[in-house]
């Protein structure tokens, strides 16, 4: 009867958990001069994890049958493995979706207790600011020398840098100007962090079937998360403060 109650309650008090941390985090980044957005709540943040899900799912299975169709290690001639292996990639990639969403909550929570630490929101930002070029540093020398292809050590920084200006630069042209360093830390570092397992192959193309649709899951919450605050206030509030 103990662990038949603990079934049944344990949901419950997780979804409890779960609702408050949301109103605790992104609850406040989108109060806006005491009055809070009426369009927020835990309704539109489900969606944004299911979206994510789905999105990360089509990008691995893209990528897949790109790898399948020009690397000869992925190709298999049997109709039943191809559908196998297109199959399982969907799955990688929706358990791809969903840890990009664990890294987007966790950056929110990041970054609502470091609003909570730094008084001044610049010291705030430089932080986050040195800790992407530290970032970008550390993976051109983790995989220099490594047995991935030569050029991989200044290529995947490049690449990354390149990318995440380019949504950054489209975030500050829907928001405003404090956007730039905090969207480029959360595409960069924690799409890194994500994707550490990936720089332990070895292998090239693991790195970016595990790599892009990370990427592609946090532009996508990145680029939406003022449209789920709904205020551009709050927005500018938000990149201002990291």
């Amino acid at each position: 009867m103990g662990i038949l109650a603990l079934v049944c309650v344990a949901p419950r008090a997780i979804i409890r958990v779960d609702s408050w941390l949301f109103g605790r985090i992104v609850g406040k980044m989108g109060r806006t001069n005491g009055r809070r957005s009426s369009t927020l709540n835990l309704r539109k943040w489900m969606k944004l994890f299911g979206t994510t899900i789905l999105i990360g799912g089509a990008v691995s299975l893209i990528i897949g049958v790109c790898m399948q169709l020009s690397d000869p290690t992925f190709r298999n001639i049997v109709a039943d493995g191809w559908l196998y292996n297109m199959f399982q990639m969907a799955m990688i990639g929706f358990t791809f979706g969903a840890f990009a969403h664990m890294g987007f909550f966790a950056y929110l929570m990041l970054n609502y207790i470091a609003r909570s630490i730094f008084k001044r929101p610049q010291l705030w930002v430089a932080l986050q600011g040195f800790t992407t070029a530290f970032v970008l540093v550390e993976v051109a020398y983790g995989v220099y020398g490594t047995n991935f292809p030569e050029a991989t050590f200044w290529a995947v920084p490049l690449a990354l840098t390149a990318a995440a200006l380019l949504v950054a630069w489209r975030k500050v042209h829907e928001t405003t100007s404090g956007a730039w360093v905090p969207t480029v830390f959360f595409l960069v570092t924690v799409t890194v962090l994500e994707g550490v397992p990936a720089f332990r192959t070895g292998s090239l193309s693991s790195l970016v079937f595990q790599l892009v649709p990370l990427f592609v899951c946090n532009s996508y919450q990145i680029m939406r998360l003022h449209r789920i605050l709904d205020t551009k206030v709050a927005v500018s509030e938000t990149a201002k403060a990291g």
